[in-house]
């Protein structure tokens, strides 16, 4: 895989408006109560000095205070539970590991799909670069020059451990982290032989090139699925519970089965060692969300609440549903359909995670974040914002795009889990599908459910550009991703 990660996506200078009419080719909710309001920031936001109090009513500030104390609960609740199943992964992990059966190996996929569930919903809180105060004091710069480190894609595999004779990406070397105790990318030489956290975070992006991932959960994806090559047929990675057999004899990378165990060793010992990093760059970002916290992400944002808070989230918003879901995630794969560019390419989970990114953009429009235990957090969001504030026609309007949107992503989730069709089927063009034995009219059909899913994204930014203007933001720029 190689084309660009999601960490470098260029931030266009264009209105939503003018992306939306030249770069896509494909054509294309409730009120919260006064009490789900958590009382217990409310001191918080009141201690923070407002540059613009004396130029606003007490009424339209209490709506911006309730607005970003929502937004920031919300984050601390989903990055909460990333954390938390985050490390129940871990554990799956380690006892994979430990006793390599079909069993246990299940169990670890299971918890990475739990896993991806909350995390796949924080990132409308990426796309901050351009809005955080610098401050040497805070131990994380941004989310999204954090988020590198943990949800990077694609990744060439070849880097990490073997693949198929047929995979061609930028690396082409037959030594890999996994076998080798060194090995060289371009002109740097890295010394592989104790795998550790430190060194798959060194390693990232090695040699500048950011398909050169080594951490994260895509990491962790293809060591549990190994790569899918299966292209648009059926069927995700298989990576056999022999990969990680520590006896003499019966390890195996694939069909080769190893004279020693010890490559089998150096594979738990990545898979431990990636777990491990997540927990830790997952720990350090819920300690930014945290109330009453200084010099982290969210005291920045509570002293810039009268500054650019609005605007930095309904850019997120906008951001995340046309430049990176509906552009980079969806319509680069499905006008190439390329299964290198699907997201979840190794465990075929995609159609979970377009739900779910999808779905975080909703929960900052409706201020309601449902936590895995079942609580609801937040208690306002934009939609409030706008009727408050005298915008309900703009706010309906976004309301009916939402329902557009999810009634969209219910059907590719649908057929995902209970029909069994993956996006990489979803995604493949006539000529791919008609190998594997599917008619034009079925393909057809199963390309309009992502063609929908974009439409859909489409009519939501315009909707959020038009929200944006309503209430003076004339030029969003939000990211527009590539353009074809």
């Amino acid at each position: 895989m190689t084309m660009t990660t999601v960490t470098s996506r260029k931030c266009l200078p264009t209105t939503l408006a003018a992306a939306l009419a030249g770069l896509l080719m494909v054509s294309g909710c409730t009120k919260q109560s006064e009490e789900n309001v958590d009382t217990s920031t409310q001191a918080e936001i009141q201690s923070t000095p407002s540059a613009d109090k004396n130029e606003v009513s007490a009424t339209e500030q209490a709506h911006i205070d309730r607005l970003v104390i929502s937004y920031a609960d919300m984050a601390h609740a989903v990055y909460k539970d990333s954390l938390e199943t985050a490390k129940a992964l871990q554990a799956a992990v380690e006892a994979y590991v430990e006793s390599p059966t079909p069993a246990s190996l299940e169990a670890a996929q299971a918890a990475y799909k739990t896993a991806r569930q909350p995390y796949s919903q924080t990132e409308v809180f990426r796309f901050d670069e351009g809005f955080v105060t610098a401050n040497e004091k805070r131990a994380i710069g941004s989310v999204d020059g954090w988020e590198g480190q943990v949800n990077a894609w694609p990744l060439d595999e070849a880097l990490i451990d073997y693949v198929s004779d047929s995979y061609q990406g930028e690396y082409n070397s037959q030594d890999n982290i996994i076998n080798s105790d060194s090995i060289t990318v371009g002109s740097v030489k890295q010394d592989t032989s104790e795998i550790t956290p430190e060194l798959l975070a060194d390693m990232n992006e090695i040699g500048g090139s950011e398909a050169n991932v080594t951490t994260g959960y895509h990491a962790i994806e293809f060591m549990l699925w190994g790569q899918d090559t299966n292209g648009v047929g059926e069927g995700a990675g298989n990576r056999p519970v022999t990969d990680y057999m520590s006896e003499a004899g019966q390890c195996t990378s694939g069909d080769t089965v190893n004279e020693d165990a010890a490559v089998c060793e150096r594979r738990g010992e990545y898979l431990k060692a990636a777990a491990q990093l997540l927990v830790d760059d997952l720990t350090a970002m819920e300690a930014q969300w945290q109330p009453e916290s200084e010099n982290t992400l969210r005291s920045d944002l509570m002293a810039r609440k009268d500054d650019n808070a609005l605007r930095q989230i309904m850019y997120q918003m906008g951001s995340l549903a046309l430049g990176e879901l509906a552009s980079e995630r969806m319509q680069v794969a499905f006008v190439t359909g390329s299964t290198e560019d699907e997201h979840e390419c190794f465990s075929d989970l995609t159609h979970l995670s377009y739900a779910n990114n999808a779905r975080g953009i909703q929960n900052v429009f409706n201020g309601s974040y449902k936590t895995v235990a079942g609580d609801t957090i937040g208690g306002y969001g934009i939609k409030q914002y706008l009727i408050d504030n005298g915008h309900t026609e703009a706010a309906d309007k976004l309301a009916a795009d939402f329902k557009q949107v999810e009634d969209a992503f219910n059907v590719i989730v649908e057929k995902g889990e209970k029909d069994g069709i993956k996006v990489d089927q979803m995604i493949a063009t006539v000529g791919q599908a008609s190998k594997e034995g599917i008619s034009a009219e079925e393909q057809n059909k199963r390309r309009g459910w992502i063609e929908a899913g974009i439409t859909s994204l489409q009519q939501l930014t315009d909707g959020i550009e038009n929200a944006a203007k309503a209430v003076g933001i004339d030029n969003l720029d939000a990211d527009a991703g590539s353009q074809f």
